[in-house]
């Protein structure tokens, strides 16, 4: 076995652990990975290289080529979804796209051969092709291909369908028959090198436009969420006031009980009457939590819809007169925690439907802890909870937006049948 042998076989399993990180890093973001998901690559790369070789070994590398899909690429895909716990649609977008880019390394290897006629010196270039292209495309492409898939299943419909469309007509011309190969070999790969520059540069150039579009969305939806938490303020203001007044005038009716009770010497019925008062009172009046009246009308109000739906409602709220944070973002950020915490737990049984608040100073650091009791299964990607409802999810989002303009940090995690957002901005 002489070297460029060597080599060519290198290459060939080179370029198989190539698509599979490209694949997984697609389909994952990029992000790094978890030590489940290292070992469950590491023994994805292993498990295919064998079943690679043995298929080339005894059936030849004809077949090897045309059961190529079978033996490679399906069971990655059941291995980004099954075991990854990858969207089916962004694992097959994500194993289409990496054999898309697999052509950059095999365009590489066809132009040294027509400069050179050396198949040593294509096959180094090609090894050195996907260790270039892999750290490049690892830069430029992968997180804009995933943040675009991510953000529609239109956006992953069309950014899904080039690389599949190129799949279907690669094989349908090179492998499993010699369409292509009729002619130069030069005019042959134009197809493959075209779709892959185009596909390249246009992720991009469409992430970018898309996030300009999202970056509106959510100023929208933040505008939104404040002109509704505006409107929530008013409103249960209003009541608050509403209900003052008409206690205001059943005040005489209140006085004349007292007096008779008073003047008939019925002392400890006239207390009870005034602790019974006195309730209707405190029930009237907005629980005073903190500084900000705002606050105290939001919490008071969440607190009413917890407690009408039969949810244990506790919050804690310590925040100083004055910090960085206005009343409106810290009435959205509250608002937007506690209304999903209270839909979330008034889906529990009742005896275990709760929400706890926290909220605190610790330095220079404003602390939220909204927990909340829950059931069913909780979704959460690139560090958000995902809603699977059209139009949802943009609270959560807005939440986000106010955390990162005032540099901070935000979790989302799941316990014990307990969802938990934390909350850190500075103040």
């Amino acid at each position: 076995m002489n070297f460029v042998t060597v080599m060519t076989l290198f290459n060939y399993g080179l370029i198989l652990i190539y698509g599979v990180l490209l694949a997984v890093d697609i389909s994952g973001g990029g992000t790094l990975y978890s030590k489940k998901d290292k070992q469950l690559t590491a023994a994805a790369i292993a498990i295919l290289l064998l079943v690679q070789i043995a298929v080339f070994l005894s059936l030849g590398a004809s077949a090897a080529d045309k059961l190529y899909p079978l033996v490679t690429h399906i069971p990655l895909i059941c291995i980004l979804v099954f075991l990854m716990k990858r969207p089916l649609g962004i694992s097959v977008a994500s194993v289409f796209t990496a054999y898309l880019c697999c052509q950059i390394p095999n365009w590489c290897r066809i132009l040294v051969l027509q400069i050179s006629d050396s198949t040593l010196l294509s096959e180094i270039i090609y090894a050195a092709a996907v260790f270039i292209s892999y750290t490049l495309l690892r830069i430029f492409l992968v997180k804009p291909a995933y943040e675009t898939m991510n953000y529609s299943r239109r956006a992953l419909i069309f950014l899904g369908s080039l690389p599949m469309f190129y799949y279907i007509f690669d094989y349908a011309s090179t492998v499993y028959t010699q369409i292509l190969y009729s002619g130069s070999i030069v005019v042959n790969e134009l197809v493959p090198t075209v779709t892959i520059l185009f596909y390249v540069v246009f992720v991009p150039l469409y992430h970018g436009e898309l996030k300009k579009r999202y970056s509106m969305e959510l100023e929208n939806s933040i505008l939104n969420m404040e002109l509704k938490q505006s409107d929530t303020e008013i409103a249960v203001l209003q009541k608050s006031l509403e209900d003052t007044a008409t206690y205001r005038h059943d005040m005489r009716h209140h006085f004349m009980i007292l007096a008779e009770y008073i003047q008939n010497d019925e002392t400890a019925k006239a207390l009870d009457y005034i602790k019974m008062a006195q309730k209707d009172i405190d029930l009237l009046t907005p629980k005073k939590y903190c500084s900000s009246n705002s606050t105290n009308l939001i919490l008071s109000h969440y607190c009413s819809l917890a407690q009408r739906s039969g949810i244990r409602f506790e919050a804690t709220v310590k925040i100083p007169e004055v910090i960085t944070l206005s009343d409106t973002e810290l009435c959205t950020l509250l608002s937007n925690g506690i209304e999903n915490a209270i839909n979330a737990a008034s889906r529990c049984e009742n005896e275990n439907r709760w929400v706890e608040i926290d909220c605190k100073t610790h330095k220079t650091s404003l602390l939220i802890s909204i927990r909340n009791s829950y059931v069913g299964d909780v979704r959460i990607e690139g560090g958000l909870p995902v809603s699977d409802q059209p139009l949802h999810g943009f609270g959560v989002k807005s939440i986000r937006s106010i955390v990162e303009r005032h540099n901070g940090m935000y979790s989302f995690d799941t316990k014990d049948s307990c969802f938990t957002m934390r909350l850190i901005l500075n103040i």
